[in-house]
């Protein structure tokens, strides 16, 4: 029998653990990634969006020490580090790489349980790093799983969470919602997440995987601009909120208020300002028709506020580029798509297409050729598929 790409890639974990560490035995552990159905930039901003864990993720296998050192591998990653816990410090360091998402956990972990101790740990993915699948929250919240287990501390999912979503803002310093730990960590098979980020609150909504796929089109442009662009977003959102307490009624999130409260203000507000409030107000009402659309199992209804909801990030939000658009309206005019959007912060990276199954070869067969048309290079293609949540691998 051929072993799976998943096999595989838990054996490479395995021979990388006891080439480095030893032989003695170690537990494995695995966290999903997510795509967010619709919800663009609304995290951040105290709205509601839809994400959907996914069968690609993060992979773990770890031991605890007895003694306060750590040491990480991974198979995706050059950089290697040993460390001993008094040196972690309270902040990452640009020498611990992609070292200080795991770090920032144990130390989280260890401040609020007491814990001391070390692990050996090897870390790999099948989930495109920065490709605005979350790779990062996956690595966050595998890693609080596996500490909460070996160390029997019984946390609730959600507590997992806020350990992954505090190392990523706090120790790693990245201004970030709580969605992409959340999808992670409360992820289920056959369901959508509706987190409520003002809660934060969520329900799980039903998502039918024998009547829709996923197709992440990569455009494979660098997101250089995502991260100034991000925090630019942010700061110009507070500026909408702040004018909208002013003028209108005081509500403790932009993403709480209406059209109408817009348009109330927008004499106060610059146009780029409105713009950007109105993709929040907009998106939210978009978000909330979504989870209904699933709920009714209508994948066309969801497809169209996919389409609304890339408009809305191209023009008003501004987080799209000639890429991103290319790529979903190649996408769009093929049968067999509901809908498409982009993904992510925005700026470059990935895009989303849902799809009827069985649609993806067709549709890989019309977007390639436009795609490396337009830009000279060729786009990337992968299928997902609705996946589980967090868990220990046996």
């Amino acid at each position: 029998m051929t072993a799976t790409p998943r096999s595989r890639l838990l054996d490479a974990i395995g021979v990388r653990f006891r080439a480095d560490f030893g032989e003695a035995p170690f537990r494995r552990f695995f966290a999903p990634g997510r795509i967010n159905l619709v919800g663009a930039h609304l995290d951040y901003n105290g709205g509601d969006v839809l994400p959907m864990a996914v069968d690609r993720g993060i992979y773990l296998a770890i031991r605890p020490r007895r003694d306060a050192r750590l040491r990480l591998r991974s198979l995706d990653q050059g950089l290697t580090v040993d460390i001993e816990a008094k040196d972690v410090g309270e902040r990452t360091r640009p020498e611990l790489g992609w070292t200080g998402y795991p770090l920032g956990v144990w130390h989280g972990f260890q401040q609020s349980t007491g814990m001391r101790t070390g692990f050996d740990a090897v870390f790999a993915g099948d989930l495109p790093m920065a490709s605005g699948l979350s790779s990062s929250a996956a690595i966050e919240v595998v890693t609080a799983l596996a500490l909460d287990a070996l160390h029997g501390t019984k946390l609730e999912r959600q507590q997992l969470a806020l350990l992954a979503h505090r190392a990523e803002t706090g120790f790693v310093g990245v201004r970030c919602g709580i969605m992409d730990q959340f999808a992670s960590a409360l992820g289920r098979a056959g369901q959508v997440l509706l987190l409520h980020c003002a809660g934060p609150r969520w329900e799980h909504v039903p998502f039918d995987p024998n009547a829709c796929e996923v197709l992440v089109l990569d455009t494979k442009k660098p997101r250089l601009l995502a991260k100034s662009g991000f925090n630019e977003r942010v700061a110009q959102c507070a500026t909408a909120h702040e004018i909208l307490r002013t003028h209108v009624r005081d509500l403790p999130h932009l993403a709480l208020y209406t059209v109408a409260d817009l348009e109330q203000s927008r004499s106060a507000m610059d146009d780029l300002t409105f713009r950007r409030a109105r993709h929040v107000v907009t998106e939210m009402e978009r978000t909330r028709d979504g989870a209904r659309a699933l709920r009714s199992h209508d994948y066309a209804a969801l497809g169209a506020l996919l389409n609304a909801s890339h408009r809305s990030t191209a023009s008003d939000y501004e987080v799209s580029c000639d890429e991103l658009d290319v790529i979903t309206a190649a996408a769009r005019a093929c049968e067999g798509v509901f809908g498409a959007r982009l993904t992510g912060a925005g700026f470059g990276g990935c895009a989303i297409a849902l799809l009827h199954p069985g649609a993806a070869d067709a549709v890989r067969a019309h977007v390639a050729p436009i795609y490396r048309a337009r830009f000279g290079s060729e786009a990337g293609f992968d299928l997902l598929r609705n996946g589980t949540g967090p868990c220990e691998i046996t």
